[in-house]
């Protein structure tokens, strides 16, 4: 836990962009997004932000255990004229842990969520965005294109794994390279179906990184994310997605090349 945990706090030159996205809903895409956010919240001492971009209200809100305040629509421009983080205290609800919340796009102008978070990343060493479902959606790809990296989220069943295939194989090999798919298991009944290792073993030949996060009765009861409640082997796992993203996340935003 001690190296995984050294691998989560490495430092950034400038604030890191994590998109966390799925191929099918109920992928537990808000659940990760929140595991993620606590993990650099609790690990780093620098400041750490999680945003709601799913247009369909997203839950993370509730995952997280805070309350929205304003939404982005009303938020937006006093966000972008913010000087520094304490500008931020009245604007952003925040976690126990610390961990800020942007919220959700609901009203808000295609592209505001990508144009705040990028913004705000020259006060937060890492920003992980909530993504609704899908990889095609434009709000999905313009926060796609702005991350430094990316978490694919992945049922640990049968049909998540083949659907998560499938969708990866319209992925473009470039942002494969920034991505870690999060195999997740929401219930012991799916996992129970799924041949684990050929499932690792045909997820790896995408050229992701791949992290199993275990079935855990706290984050199964859909109750807000408490770090100190994890099972042992959930927060190493956490721990070690944490890391690996900002190894993946080393380099400039990927962009699409010319078609």
């Amino acid at each position: 836990m001690a190296e995984l945990a050294e691998a989560a706090q490495a430092p950034v030159t400038t604030g890191r962009r994590i998109a966390v996205v799925s191929v099918c809903g109920g992928a537990g895409r808000s659940t990760v997004t929140a595991l993620l956010g606590s993990v650099y919240a609790t690990r780093r001492a620098d400041h750490v932000l999680v945003a709601d971009a799913d247009t369909e209200h997203g839950s993370l809100a509730w995952r997280l255990g805070v309350a929205e305040r304003e939404g982005l629509a009303t938020l937006g421009p006093r966000l972008l004229a913010a000087r520094g983080v304490a500008d931020l205290d009245p604007l952003l609800p925040r976690a126990a842990s610390g961990l800020r919340l942007l919220p959700g796009p609901a009203g808000a102008p295609p592209g505001a969520t990508r144009e705040v978070t990028r913004a705000l990343s020259r006060f937060f060493a890492v920003c992980v965005t909530d993504c609704g479902r899908g990889l095609q959606p434009p709000a999905t790809t313009e926060v796609l294109q702005d991350a430094h990296a990316a978490v694919v989220v992945a049922p640990a069943t049968p049909d998540g794994v083949r659907s998560t295939l499938a969708g990866l194989a319209q992925v473009p090999p470039a942002l494969l390279q920034r991505t870690v798919i999060a195999l997740n298991t929401t219930g012991r009944g799916g996992r129970a179906a799924l041949h684990v290792d050929a499932a690792y073993e045909v997820l790896a030949r995408t050229g992701a990184a791949l992290v199993g996060i275990p079935y855990d009765r706290h984050l199964a009861a859909a109750t807000p994310v408490e770090p100190g409640r994890l099972a042992e082997s959930t927060a190493i796992e956490a721990t070690r997605l944490a890391g690996l993203l900002l190894q993946r996340a080393a380099q400039p935003p990927w962009a699409p090349g010319p078609r």
